[in-house]
């Protein structure tokens, strides 16, 4: 690949109002990068996804214990059931979050993940090959 600047986004000035967030969105830029150089597949495009991940990933670890605790329906101000969009927050960016590990190559855990030039290795491509 070639020899792309890795230059980490100013988190500390994206989440000004949230030094917490800031943290976790420069410690998972800098596991993702690893990740990336560890492979040789740094690429710009592959580093605007990285900032995008680190992003989403730390807006949900804000947002996911509040979500939890609150549940998918809150007791609005007359007694009925509300949907709790922040529920619905969360579960978005948990898509978003897995659209961006399968670009990057990645599963939760961090961990390289097989693939064909198809996409993602399935079980049928057992069979395929052939």
């Amino acid at each position: 690949m070639s020899k792309v600047a890795i230059r980490q986004p100013r988190y500390a000035q994206i989440f000004a109002d949230d030094p917490e967030m800031c943290a976790v969105a420069t410690e998972k830029w800098r596991e993702v990068v690893e990740h990336l150089k560890a492979n040789d597949w740094v690429t710009a495009g592959r580093l605007s996804v990285a900032d995008r991940y680190a992003r989403a990933y730390a807006e949900y670890e804000k947002h996911y214990p509040q979500a939890v605790a609150e549940g998918p329906v809150k007791v609005g101000p007359n007694g009925g059931d509300l949907f709790n969009f922040l529920w619905s927050v969360v579960e978005k960016l948990n898509e978003r979050l897995a659209k961006l590990e399968a670009k990057l190559k990645i599963d939760p855990d961090g961990e390289a993940t097989v693939t064909t030039a198809r996409g993602p290795k399935t079980k049928a491509d057992d069979y395929l090959e052939d």
